[in-house]
């Protein structure tokens, strides 16, 4: 892996002093239209994102996680957008480039140093930094100051992270993981009542304990890293942010006192069977394949659309009593403390494209009634039809590419509601129980150590869990940690936080 990255970035290195000469579209000056490219063709009043000759479009390419050219769904889909593009008077096609199978990390930074590098590019989280480094994106802060739609649909914690990492944008209900189970299951709880009117970690547990006893294989399973249930029981082991105030000082969570708690916690629920055995070679697709099988009774799902689809694909395989409950977080303090710092993923325009502010209309389209609607709802007669009353109903799962924000979406125009009732529950846990959290943005000069430091906690995590370290160990650990980086970026915590 680390000679794949040093490719890469070398790759990127010699990318980035080619497009030194490159030249450079400049945000559009503020105003309620954005002047069109040729001035022979004034923006239309009517079409205030009017930009471009749409007789002769400029071809734009873009990649999207999961998204290809040789899918027919996707294929449509881009068709129908370009159309509606030239509609709004955006002379703008885009190109759908195709992605190689396996990691979308790795073969995204393989694209973009073997030398293509798209106007639109998706970044899915962890996979933009050396991109950033080489000067391959573009500070988005002055187009979505001067945006039509786009400004207007963004949540407050949106603009505090493109004030801090002004490179990436997704505009998504906050994202916070919830853990679900079916409801039929928790009714058959004989602590059902007990726990939902006392979520603490003793009663997880007992839960934890009954549904082993019906037969479950383990009570929940995670993708390979504690992340997910991490955000249910975190805040319940003080653990309320990423640095927490420990002897006068600010530690990492990570390695504080609390920490210690929660990941004794971690191995008993190992141990009894009740954290499932398979949990660090589990996948998304087995972690889900194993929910809907009933072998595990919880997973964690993003609240909205990633709750829809779980509590969708739970009734076709267990019937209508197999929707899903979201269930509160351990304690009932609060979910993961949602990060400000920066957007981890989201849409970014290459920073040596000729057709930046062009690139940037076809985004802020996106945010507009008619791009939200498009977005949403999938193609037209395969994700949803369109009755005589001129509403639509949705009819099948359609995974949005870039934004899930219902911002502009008149949900007056559907037969029914957008989201399920389980999905909408999902997404007013997280407004009951959402806290902000107080981590920033890494310096690159300690970004390597701090990526160096962090393998150490995952490592000594699972460790830890499997039985193989002991409490007689955290101290080493904590003394890895530090050596490794961790007391470098301590240090500077707490002079940014003090």
């Amino acid at each position: 892996m680390k000679k794949i990255l040093s490719l890469v970035l070398a790759g990127v290195m010699v990318l980035s002093l080619a497009a030194c000469g490159a030249k450079k579209e400049e945000a559009p000056a503020a105003s309620s239209a954005p002047a069109a490219s040729d001035p022979a063709t004034p923006a239309d009043p009517n079409k205030p994102l009017a930009m471009g000759d749409t007789a002769n479009p400029v071809t734009l390419s873009i990649v999207i996680k999961d998204r290809s050219p040789e899918n027919a769904d996707d294929a449509a889909w881009i068709a129908t957008l370009n159309q509606k593009l030239l509609e709004a008077g955006i002379g703008a096609q885009l190109e759908l480039l195709a992605m190689q199978s396996g990691s979308y990390a790795t073969n995204l930074g393989l694209m973009l140093s073997g030398g293509t590098i798209p106007d639109l590019i998706w970044f899915q989280g962890g996979d933009e930094e050396f991109a950033l480094t080489q000067g391959i994106l573009a500070d988005l802060t002055s187009y979505i100051d001067n945006s039509v739609y786009m400004k207007g649909v963004m949540e407050d914690y949106m603009l505090e992270r493109i004030a801090n990492y002004p490179y990436l944008v997704y505009l998504s209900p906050a994202s916070v993981k919830v853990p679900v189970m079916r409801s039929d299951v928790l009714d058959s709880l004989a602590c059902k009542d007990e726990f939902l009117a006392d979520p603490s970690v003793e009663n997880y547990y007992k839960m934890f304990q009954e549904l082993k006893a019906q037969g479950f294989n383990a009570a929940w399973t995670v993708p390979g890293n504690l992340t997910e249930i991490d955000n249910t029981f975190d805040q319940a082991f003080g653990l309320t942010t990423t640095w927490v105030e420990q002897d006068g000082a600010y530690v990492y969570n990570a390695v504080s006192n609390g920490a210690k708690d929660k990941l004794d916690f971690y191995a008993k629920l190992y141990a009894e069977g009740l954290l499932d055995k398979e949990y660090l070679t589990d996948t998304w697709e087995t972690k889900e394949n194993k929910f809907y099988s009933n072998q595990t009774a919880i997973i964690s799902g993003t609240q909205g659309a990633v709750v829809d689809v779980y509590n969708n694909n739970q009734i076709a395989a267990n019937g209508e009593t197999a929707a899903l409950t979201v269930l509160p977080p351990a304690g009932g303090v609060g979910y993961t403390p949602f990060s400000v710092a920066k957007e981890t993923r989201g849409m970014a325009i290459s920073a040596i494209s000729e057709n930046q502010a062009l690139a940037f209309q076809v985004l802020d389209y996106m945010c507009s009634p008619e791009g939200r609607y498009l977005e949403l709802l999938g193609n037209e007669g395969t994700h949803y039809e369109v009755g005589a009353d001129g509403k639509a109903t949705i009819t099948a799962t359609w995974y949005v590419p870039m934004f899930n924000t219902l911002g502009n979406f008149d949900e007056s125009q559907l037969n029914g509601t957008y989201y399920s009732e389980v999905a909408q529950s999902s997404l007013d846990m997280i407004s009951e129980y959402m806290t902000l959290d107080n981590d920033f943005a890494i310096p690159s000069d300690l970004a390597i150590s701090w990526d160096a430091a962090k393998a150490v906690v995952s490592e000594f995590y699972a460790d830890y869990i499997l039985g193989n370290k002991t409490a007689a160990d955290w101290g080493a650990f904590v003394q890895n940690f530090n050596d490794m980086g961790g007391a470098a970026v301590t240090e500077y915590a707490n002079s940014v936080l003090d």
